[in-house]
C-alpha cells in the first residue's frame, strides 16, 4: 500500500507526465520515470493471480458446524484449511520482464536517486542469453523454494496459435541492501538454432504457479498467475528489448 502510494504521488510530479520514460535516456529518468517501467509498463504488465491464506477453524462438538470464531475454542476439533481470494497483483510485486535492458536500468537507476554516491556510477545492463522473467519479494521467494509442483509443469510461456514455451531453469535470489529478493524464470532464446519468440508477435501470456510445502498460517502459500506481453509495444526507439 505504500508503495502504491508513493508511486501514485510520483506521478503526479512536474516532468513525470507526457511521452514514454523509456524514450529517454537512463540517466534522465527522474523516480516517477523508474517506478512507471517497473510498475506500469510494456514490461511489467498486470497480472491476475490468486492468493491463498492458511486458516485455521474449528468445529463445533454439539452441531458440527465449522467456525473461525476464537471464542470457545476449548474441547473443539481443528480444522485445517486454505483461504483463497482473486484479485489484481500488487502494482508493487510486478512480474517483470527482467531480460529486458529498461528493466534492469530502471532498477539502477532508483539505487542511485535513492543513494547520490552512486549518482556517478554508470549505467549498464548487458544483453542476457536468455529469455528471463522475474516474481520479486521474499514470499515469492520462500514458495518457489518449497513449491509442491514441478515448475517446469506449471510454469511458461504461451505463445500466438496455442503453442507453448517450456521453462528452462529457476534461479533463486536472496535480498540484499540493493537487490530485492526475486525469482527468475528462464526461457531459451532459441531451440536447436532458430529464435523462440518473434518480437513482432501480438502477445506472450506468462502462466506460473507454485505451492509451498510447509505452510506458514496468515501467510500466502500460493502464486497463480497469468501476465500477458505484448512484445510489439516492448521497444525502445525503435528497437526491440526483450
Amino acid at each position: 500500500m505504500i508503495t502504491q502510494l508513493i508511486f501514485a504521488a510520483l506521478l503526479t510530479l512536474p516532468g513525470s507526465l507526457g511521452g514514454s520514460p523509456w524514450d529517454k535516456a537512463p540517466e534522465k529518468w527522474n523516480q516517477a520515470d523508474a517506478y512507471r517501467i517497473l510498475q506500469d509498463s510494456p514490461w511489467s504488465p498486470a497480472g491476475t493471480k490468486v492468493d491463498a491464506k492458511t486458516t485455521l477453524r474449528h468445529s463445533d462438538p454439539q452441531t458440527g458446524l465449522v467456525s473461525d470464531s476464537p471464542i470457545n475454542t476449548n474441547n473443539t476439533n481443528s480444522v485445517p484449511g486454505v483461504e483463497i481470494s482473486r484479485g489484481k497483483a500488487p502494482a508493487g510485486v510486478p512480474v517483470l520482464w527482467w531480460s529486458s535492458k529498461t528493466v534492469r536500468l530502471a532498477r539502477q537507476r532508483l539505487r542511485q536517486l535513492r543513494n547520490s554516491a552512486k549518482l556517478t556510477e554508470a549505467l549498464r545492463a548487458d544483453d542476457l542469453p536468455d529469455y528471463v522473467l522475474v516474481i520479486e519479494g521474499s514470499e515469492a521467494l520462500r514458495i518457489f523454494r518449497d513449491a509442491k509442483e514441478d515448475l517446469h509443469d506449471t510454469v511458461f510461456l504461451e505463445l500466438p496459435d496455442g503453442a507453448t514455451l517450456d521453462l528452462d531453469s529457476v534461479r533463486l535470489l536472496e535480498g540484499s541492501e540493493d537487490e530485492e529478493a526475486r525469482v527468475e524464470f528462464h526461457f531459451p532464446r532459441q531451440v536447436d538454432g532458430r529464435a523462440t519468440l518473434d518480437p513482432e508477435i501480438e502477445r506472450v501470456v506468462f502462466h506460473c504457479k507454485g505451492s509451498a510445502k510447509t505452510p506458514r498460517l496468515g501467510s500466502n502459500e500460493v502464486v497463480a498467475l497469468r501476465a500477458e506481453f505484448k512484445p510489439r509495444a516492448m521497444r525502445v526507439r525503435g528497437v526491440p528489448d526483450l
